[in-house]
């Protein structure tokens, strides 16, 4: 349990100091919207709350795009 949650901090902290990346956009598109044009103080928080309820398989591969 404690590695998913390391594992969402990671991606969480990535994705907010780059916001502009393709890997944090991949991310957001993955886990929220396919047609997300850029991400979002809103967009974080929306990711946020989606990965607490994503199962383990989804965390593991948001985690490998972002390393």
């Amino acid at each position: 349990m404690k590695r998913r949650r390391d594992e969402i901090d990671e991606i969480l902290r990535f994705v907010q100091e780059h916001p502009e990346s393709y890997a944090s956009l991949a991310v957001c598109r993955r886990a929220l919207d396919g047609g997300l044009g850029r991400v979002t103080g809103d967009t974080l928080l929306q990711l946020e709350q989606y990965l607490h309820e994503a199962p383990d398989d989804e965390i593991e591969a948001y985690y490998t795009i972002i390393t």
